[in-house]
């Protein structure tokens, strides 16, 4: 009689089980599709819109950008490729320059599932006496191409400084400060953008 109660208990217990597993797998199914739908599997990654006299880094901004997606495991689409689309249809001007872009237009241009748009807020590096400071801000945002909707954004200003007795000196620190600051802004505005499908499995 005991034996048989135990067994009626083992079998309550395993039923509650079984049944425990069941109703936990499709909501764990579900988030995970809904957390990979989350983020497109490739971006475009429009000209670094410029508000500075300087004409040098928003090309380097934008092909730092470019780099680190597809090291953060998102697919590649061609710059030069978005670049020859956009001018093709006088929205980007022969020195790299775009108005306002709406999403869906990359869509239809280049099959982009999200668009990047950059700003070039603050770029300084003024030579003195014996300091020659660099300075960088961008801002940048994501987009769904289907819906413009922004599903990201991030930010980021550094300055370096550099010190010297001769001119010379302050230009040659100046300009290797230059790209370490704007690799350093890129990857501070990617530290919290979530990996790619390529890097999710």
């Amino acid at each position: 009689m005991k034996v048989y109660k135990l067994q009626i208990c083992l079998l309550i217990i395993l039923c509650i089980f079984i049944t425990g597993c069941f109703s936990k797998s499709p909501s764990v199914l579900k988030t995970d599709k809904q957390e990979k739908n989350k983020w497109a599997e490739n971006i475009a990654v429009l000209p670094v819109e410029n508000k500075t006299k300087d004409n040098i880094a928003p090309g380097l901004l934008r092909s730092k950008l470019f780099e680190e997606l597809y090291f953060k495991g998102y697919s590649k689409i061609s710059l030069e490729t978005i670049d020859q689309k956009l001018e093709s249809l006088n929205i980007i001007d022969s020195k790299g320059n775009a108005g306002v872009i709406a999403p869906q237009i990359l869509k239809d241009l280049v099959g982009a599932d999200t668009v990047m748009y950059c700003t070039l807020i603050e770029s300084n590096k003024p030579i003195g006496f014996v300091y020659a400071p660099v300075t960088i801000y961008l801002r940048c945002e994501m987009r769904r191409t289907e819906s413009g909707e922004v599903i990201w954004k991030g930010q980021y200003k550094s300055t370096s400084r550099n010190f010297d007795f001769t001119r010379k000196g302050l230009e040659m620190k100046s300009c290797k400060a230059y790209e370490s600051v704007i690799e350093e802004v890129v990857n501070k505005i990617l530290e919290n953008l979530p990996y790619g499908p390529n890097l999710q499995g």
